[in-house]
């Protein structure tokens, strides 16, 4: 039965007529005096609610039929019955072909979704906003690998209530909900939304970490995952990414209480290698020494999951060299020679894992036509750097591509720098004719590796995708955007401040910054446009 709302009371005629009836009985004045056969009047409470259960179905029927004919034209991944999809981390996941916004597990677990309710009234826009928030950032990163797919979040989100841990995870998903989508469409009163989740969210963290067996659960790791994208994507002054730093660090330390056994489970295996990376990142950016709590994690998923190795070995790479730097700030070698060999050893390693790469690695270049005019419309509004761009098989295998070429550009940065203090310190004469050559090829080298991140950001960003593709996140995904901020910081800053590099980068940064929602990369915009640029700072003589 559906609420109609109150008609009117007057006869047939006067209705017709849509003139003021006095409802007199048995006959109203108008049509008594018009000498005229009254209709009579209306039953109001059959009126006032109708069975609208036939017109329903058949709204819904029409529906469902429309929508099974588009999915026909749409291209489906095949999956084999009773198999899941096996994702890059080599880890079961749901079928990434579903349709997640009419996925009946996500629609109930929408609805069930604590303080919102199964029908939003006009009155309730605020709850709609947040509902609407939620929705978007599920279907944002509803991507195979990702921690957030629907089959982790529901374990997450599915129950209201509950312990601390459970509050904590579903209000720091509102609060990076909200405050994305405030950002994307410029609504100022989800922010104050979004600030107030994040307070209670904290708050129910301190209630969660005061118990030990809490502490341990997967919602108190995603919780505070969740509460570091929140920071991503809020802050905007250079300061507040120490904001991000503290909760990853905050992550590391419950990591170490955690143990091997997180990763018994799907989901505590998602959260390890999701955090993994944000943790690695971190360290690399304060020159800091990975945690031997995730290098012993590392090892062990490398055991659980051979087909995975490459990935594995890399992240151990990566960890050596953010050693290496934190070794070099505290002064833990004795000269440069030393830091040269060091570095040498780690860029001999990221070399032979470049050797090792199997088919499934490979990635195209393409040349954007000049016809293309959507082109830079898809790429938020800037063009292609060199008019050139990658395709990759997947995000994690662009994503992996991305941080080898990271970590070469930050050791070669490494050898040359410290080469150049030898220059200073000495006659330009004690190093050889090899070794200068060497120094030349990893000018060349640096650069041509800055020019390859930023050739991997429009597929990044999804410019490219031209149907749907399982392995992709939607074209309004920003996850694109969170992954690519660390890499484009590395290439922008190779450059000097005038090069047509530098310059780009500092453009696209600030375009995922104002169309993204994500205010950190219009920090990191000002960090590069400011910093004197590596390459800048190598003297002659080493070329």
């Amino acid at each position: 039965m559906v609420y109609c709302g109150k008609p009117s009371k007057g006869c047939g005629e006067c209705r017709s007529r849509k003139i003021r009836c006095d409802q007199a009985k048995p006959a109203c004045s108008q049509c008594t005096r018009a000498k005229r056969d009254c209709p009579g009047y209306r039953d109001q409470l059959s009126l006032m609610f109708r069975d609208e259960s036939k017109s329903v179905v058949r709204k819904v029927t029409a529906a469902s039929t429309l929508k099974n004919k588009r999915a026909e034209r749409l291209p489906r991944t095949a999956v084999p019955e009773g198999n899941p999809v096996r994702s890059e981390l080599g880890t079961p996941v749901v079928d990434p072909g579903f349709d997640f916004n009419s996925d009946p597990q996500h629609i109930y677990l929408m609805r069930q979704f604590e303080g919102f309710p199964l029908e939003i009234h006009p009155s309730q826009e605020l709850e709609t906003a947040k509902y609407e928030a939620v929705c978007y950032f599920m279907r944002s990163n509803a991507l195979p690998g990702s921690f957030w797919t629907s089959e982790i979040m529901s374990n997450f989100l599915l129950q209201s209530g509950g312990p601390a841990s459970q509050r904590a995870m579903q209000a720091s998903v509102v609060a990076t909900a909200t405050a994305m989508l405030s950002r994307v469409r410029h609504l100022p009163s989800l922010r104050d939304v979004a600030h107030r989740e994040y307070g209670s969210a904290l708050r129910l963290l301190n209630v969660a970490l005061g118990d030990i067996e809490e502490a341990k659960t997967n919602q108190t790791l995603g919780a505070v995952i969740m509460l570091a994208v929140y920071e991503v994507i809020t802050s905007r002054a250079t300061k507040d990414i120490e904001s991000w730093i503290n909760h990853i660090n905050g992550a590391t330390a419950l990591l170490d209480i955690r143990g091997t056994d997180q990763l018994k489970t799907n989901a505590g295996l998602r959260l390890f290698l999701h955090l993994r990376y944000q943790i690695i990142i971190s360290c690399l950016q304060r020159d800091a020494r990975v945690p031997e709590s995730l290098l012993e994690c590392t090892k062990l998923v490398t055991f659980l999951q051979p087909a995975e190795a490459h990935g594995n070995c890399l992240t151990m790479i990566l960890a050596k060299l953010s050693n290496l730097r934190a070794d070099i700030r505290t002064n833990m070698y004795e000269n440069e020679g030393e830091i040269i060999s060091a570095a040498s050893a780690i860029e001999a390693d990221l070399i032979a894992w470049l050797a090792a790469l199997p088919p499934e690695f490979n990635y195209t270049t393409h040349i954007k036509s000049p016809f293309d005019f959507t082109f830079q419309k898809r790429f938020r509004g800037i063009s292609s750097y060199d008019d050139q761009y990658h395709v990759y098989p997947s995000q994690w295998v662009c994503t992996s591509w991305n941080q080898y070429r990271s970590a070469r550009i930050i050791v070669s940065d490494i050898i040359l720098s410290h080469v150049r203090r030898i220059s200073d310190s000495s006659s330009v004469t004690s190093l050889s004719e090899e070794f200068r050559l060497h120094c030349r090829t990893l000018r060349l080298t640096i650069h041509r590796l800055a020019v390859e991140i930023c050739r991997s950001v429009p597929f990044h960003l999804n410019v490219h995708q031209t149907q749907k593709d399982p392995n992709l996140p939607p074209p309004e995904s920003y996850l694109g955007g969170l992954v690519i901020l660390w890499h484009l910081f590395i290439a922008g800053v190779v450059e000097n401040p005038r090069h047509g590099l530098r310059r780009w980068v500092v453009k696209c940064l600030e375009s995922i910054g104002h169309t993204m929602g994500i205010d950190q990369a219009l920090a990191v915009a000002d960090i590069v446009a400011s910093d004197p640029g590596s390459l800048n700072c190598v003297t002659e003589e080493e070329d």
